[in-house]
């Protein structure tokens, strides 16, 4: 005997399903309140955008901000020797500007 492919489930039942379920479409849903019973778990609704909670909001952005400064001080110390970036960029910095200043001193200029 042979297996029913996705075609041959799609001619038998008439839905566009291609996984091993037949795609069923839905009516409107009831609009009577579901029953709680008084002995199962109390839950309550989470607030949420697009499944995201408030508190997966806050792990997830003080995880981005670690990646974020990890970041930064990478490009600081990998683009700290390029003279272009040094002198417009690094050297405006409040607190660090001082160390990306770099001076010759007279006698080492060749001019």
């Amino acid at each position: 005997m042979f297996r029913p492919t996705a075609r041959r489930l799609t001619a038998r039942t008439g839905n566009s399903g291609m996984g091993r379920t037949p795609l069923t479409v839905y009516g409107p849903q009831p609009k009577y309140e579901a029953y709680v019973s008084p002995y199962g778990p109390k839950t309550k609704h989470i607030p949420n955008l697009m499944g995201l909670s408030p508190g997966k909001a806050y792990t997830y952005g003080t995880i981005s901000a670690g990646f974020g400064m990890a970041t930064v001080i990478f490009a600081l110390f990998f683009f700290g020797e390029i003279p272009k970036v040094r002198n417009d960029i690094l050297s405006k910095f409040p607190i660090i500007g001082e160390y990306y200043v770099r001076e010759i001193p007279p006698e080492d200029n060749p001019f």
